[in-house]
């Protein structure tokens, strides 16, 4: 490949005083693409230094030294940034958003982000999205890494192997973009690009916000599903212990464990020697299957462990002590359908409140502040309903039925009525699952297994929902059989998922095309939620700064989106973040109304 520098002795600038800052950038701003990155000390923008910031060409970088002058404030650097003419290349670009805005004062815009693109361009298939992958891949050659440990442990002044490490981090954005982008125009996928890099600045400034977590009541949960995790413990030794010989006393009297109820061969004793239950395992899918008492303790007692380990002091650990909040760590492609990931926390992990671990009232706003929330009501069976355009379907989202209850009506031949749910529950329950199972790809098995039928009722139970709505399975069948034909499916916005398609004689080539089947019948609706949600938060962004709004986009979880807003905005906002993920919502799906409501108050979850 015919670069425009050269990877053992890259061209570069080191700038070290304002002077030659102005001089930089009135040389930088005649361009209209750059490549942007930083160098830091750390991960955290809060804690950590920034030593570099570098702002390229495709043929030279310049480097901004932060140990040798005050980047904080430097006017021409912040405007050069800033300028929404110029575009900006960035590979994770919203890390580098953050120190930049913490340490330097800009808000980048108009950003190109190389590791989007690439997910964009490989959403199904596994590969490697670092610069350095990236470099190897697009370039054929792979950039030394190693120096980058060097900037975590720097005492003293730059050094020359850092300043060339650091210039080719801007320099090699331009060729790859080059080739992404003649990529992602073959693909139609230019849309889904600009909408991924418009979402960036969003999740960096969520990133940033962060969230408030009552520390003090979160641990009291925790200690209360401690004392329940012990008394479950209990049950379980006295309900085992007769059929032991002998058991030991400590010395204050107390009986000792009879087993270690973490202990696979221990339990698998227990269950088919002790017991007489014969079990393959003791994990859940098999014990929930188990009718026995001990059985019941064994999996209680797992699910108060499970709460503690998932939600204990692990979490809290995460805590900014900087800022006093949760910075959780949202990924923009966390699943190949397009929606969000998250970590450090995983704010999506987080259970729906209950009695015993109301765990979403931990999070509050600041003082003056409160929680807006807003999700979408039934949003996959609107996508469901508008991709199939069942007339049945349809017909009930508009006509405002409850959905679930529409759908039993018509399967079981009962009257619908408003109350509808309290008269028949169990049926009611019964085609809810059926209604998101099929969202999911979901089985006769699968179903069985869920509503705890046979297989030929579970069939049964299918087929009266396809008559129900035919153009349901219409729609499923084709979106299948379009991936497999194609290899790749594909939301109405134009997001793409593609498939490894298996050979023929492959042994398990049937399993690995119901498989594609199942997968390509959800993408078009999880994939088409990501992206209404997506369009949402861009949305909602762009409200609160025209509207001059005291208020911050705080986190998202699936097609939910919080907001933390000055107390005496709140409920006007919460009228405009409805608004807005209407307004997403009806970019998209046409066939039938967008539904959201907004709660605002004190805590995530009310």
């Amino acid at each position: 490949m015919d670069l425009k520098f050269r990877f053992d002795d890259p061209q570069y600038v080191h700038i070290t005083n304002p002077e030659q800052a102005a001089q930089a950038v009135a040389e930088l701003e005649k361009h209209d693409m750059l490549g942007v990155d930083i160098e830091g000390t750390g991960l955290d923008p809060y804690v950590d230094k920034l030593l570099l910031v570098q702002v390229g060409t495709a043929e030279k970088s310049y480097i901004f030294d932060a140990q040798r002058m005050s980047l904080f404030g430097l006017e021409p650097l912040i405007a050069l940034l800033e300028n929404p003419k110029i575009i900006k290349l960035m590979h994770n670009g919203k890390f580098d958003y953050g120190f930049i805005k913490l340490q330097v004062g800009a808000k980048v815009a108009n950003i190109y982000d190389t590791m989007l693109a690439e997910g964009i361009l490989t959403a199904g298939i596994k590969h490697l999205q670092s610069l350095a992958a990236l470099s190897e891949q697009y370039l054929e050659t792979r950039l030394n890494k190693s120096v980058r440990k060097s900037f975590e442990e720097l005492k003293y002044q730059i050094t020359e192997d850092q300043l060339k490490y650091s210039a080719l981090d801007t320099l090699v954005l331009f060729p790859i973009f080059d080739q992404q982008f003649k990529r992602l125009k073959e693909e139609n996928l230019v849309n889904i690009a600009k909408l991924e890099f418009a979402v960036t600045v969003v999740v960096a400034e969520m990133e940033l916000k962060g969230i408030y977590i009552d520390v003090d009541m979160w641990r009291k949960i925790i200690d209360e599903l401690r004392k329940k995790r012990v008394g479950f413990a209990l049950q379980f030794q006295d309900a085992i212990r007769p059929l032991y010989e002998a058991t030991q006393v400590d010395l204050f009297g107390v009986n000792s464990e009879v087993i270690n109820m973490n202990s696979q061969p221990q339990l698998m004793d227990l269950f088919n020697n002790k017991l007489g239950v014969i079990v393959p395992s003791t994990g859940d899918e098999i014990l929930v299957g188990v009718d026995h008492p001990v059985a019941k303790i064994l999996r209680d007692y797992r699910a108060y462990e499970k709460l503690i380990s998932a939600f204990g002091e692990s979490l809290l650990a995460k805590v900014n002590k900087k800022t006093g909040r949760l910075h959780p760590d949202f990924m923009q492609l966390g699943t190949a359908t397009g929606r969000f990931a998250c970590a450090n926390p995983n704010l999506q992990q987080i259970p729906r409140n209950s009695e015993e671990a109301p765990f979403r009232k931990c999070f509050k706003p600041a003082a003056g502040y409160k929680l807006v929330v807003t999700d979408y009501s039934s949003m996959e069976m609107r996508i469901l309903a508008s991709l199939s355009k069942d007339k049945m379907l349809v017909d009930t989202i508009k006509n405002g039925y409850d959905i679930h209850s529409r759908t039993a009506s018509l399967m079981w031949g009962l009257e619908y009525s408003a109350d509808f749910k309290k008269k028949y529950p169990e049926q009611r329950q019964a085609a809810k699952i059926i209604n998101f199972g099929l969202v999911y790809g979901m089985g006769p098995g699968g179903l069985a297994r869920q509503i705890g039928k046979s297989m030929d009722e579970a069939r049964e139970l299918m087929d009266v929902y396809f008559r129900s709505y035919p153009d349901i399975k219409k729609w499923l069948n084709r979106a299948g059989d379009d991936a497999v034909r194609r290899g790749w499916s594909v939301t109405p916005a134009g997001r793409k998922r593609w498939y490894h398609m298996p050979e023929t004689t492959d042994p398990d080539y049937k399993r690995k095309i119901s498989q594609i089947q199942r997968e390509a019948k959800n993408h078009p609706i999880q994939g088409t939620n990501a992206d209404v949600t997506k369009y949402a938060l861009v949305f909602m962004q762009d409200r609160l700064k025209k509207e001059g709004v005291d208020g911050f986009v705080t986190h998202t979880v699936h097609d939910e989106v919080v907001c933390e807003v000055r107390e005496d905005q709140a409920e006007d906002w919460a009228k405009i973040q409805v608004e807005e993920m209407v307004r997403a919502g009806e970019l998209i799906i046409k066939d039938v109304p967008i539904a959201s409501e907004p709660f605002v108050g004190d805590v995530w979850e009310h």
